[in-house]
């Protein structure tokens, strides 16, 4: 997968910012296979390593484990994932901004109080 053919990181960086903006507003509650996918990525942020590709992928899978995720944040994260494994794409000041816009989503949604389902 060629990054500009999947995602842009400005697209990545817009998209964050979107889902970061309607979960403080209360209009997007994410769901609990929204949050385990999450949780999981934040933890494996606090170790201090820095997020590949590789490690998303392993969040999102098996399926099953993020059934009923939003459909929003499951390509986000696999967007991503696309611009992680793009060396080129993900050093760029543009890249590593995209990148933490999805950090932040992250460190936001691991935190937050688990809604009613």
């Amino acid at each position: 997968m060629h990054v500009s053919d999947e995602i842009r990181p400005e697209e990545i960086r817009a998209e964050a910012t979107a889902l970061i903006d309607r979960h403080a507003l209360g209009t997007w509650k994410p769901n609990g296979a929204d949050r385990r996918a999450a949780v999981a990525l934040f933890r494996f942020l606090e170790t201090g390593q820095p997020l590949s590709g590789e490690q998303i992928r392993s969040a999102l899978s098996p399926a099953e484990s993020v059934a009923g995720a939003s459909d929003g944040l499951l390509h986000l994260l696999r967007g991503t994932a696309g611009l992680l494994d793009e060396p080129h794409a993900a050093d760029s000041r543009d890249g590593r901004d995209a990148v933490d816009h999805v950090c932040l989503l992250l460190d936001a949604l691991a935190l937050s109080r688990p809604s009613a389902e």
